[in-house]
């Protein structure tokens, strides 16, 4: 009973279904209460000759695999169902303009919106030009993640 505990106690990744050492050796770790176990509850120690045990070894191998392939697929369709729900497709055009997550001049680590820019190129669907005025060239390419599409204040005075 207790070895049972401290085998299952090694850590068994949800995606994969087996623990690493599983994956890598095709069976559960040996722990010394394992092996005091076997001498307590068996009498007579069972030898393998050495092509069945590879045999063994090759099948036990062989099915950890495909279940952890198959493991792997599902949490994989449950982890794409789950971001798919939540993610949703942005886009600019060409004369939109739009405000760039970038780093403040006081500390790398916090980032503030600033802008808003004219977007004056798509250079593919998620990657955009816009018109920097401030001494970086005029010009800088940012992907749409850094992105997002001003709207005027209804009040006609821009807020900051």
């Amino acid at each position: 009973m207790t070895s049972r505990i401290i085998r299952n106690s090694y850590p068994c990744p949800a995606s994969l279904g087996h623990s690493p050492f599983e994956m890598l050796f095709g069976r559960q770790p040996r722990t010394l209460l394992d092996m005091l176990a076997e001498q307590w509850e068996t009498t007579e120690e069972e030898i393998k000759d050495l092509l069945s045990y590879a045999q063994d070894l090759r099948d036990n191998l062989h099915t950890v695999w495909e279940e952890a392939h198959a493991a792997l697929r599902e949490a994989q369709t449950k982890q794409k169902q789950g971001y798919d729900a939540r993610s949703a497709v942005r886009s600019l055009t060409v004369g939109d303009k739009a405000l760039v997550l970038l780093p403040s001049s006081d500390n790398k680590l916090l980032a503030r919106w600033q802008g808003p820019y004219e977007v004056i190129a798509q250079i593919n669907p998620t990657t955009f030009k816009l018109a920097i005025p401030q001494g970086s060239g005029g010009e800088q390419v940012y992907h749409i993640n850094l992105l997002k599409r001003w709207q005027e204040p209804s009040g006609g005075q821009p807020i900051r």
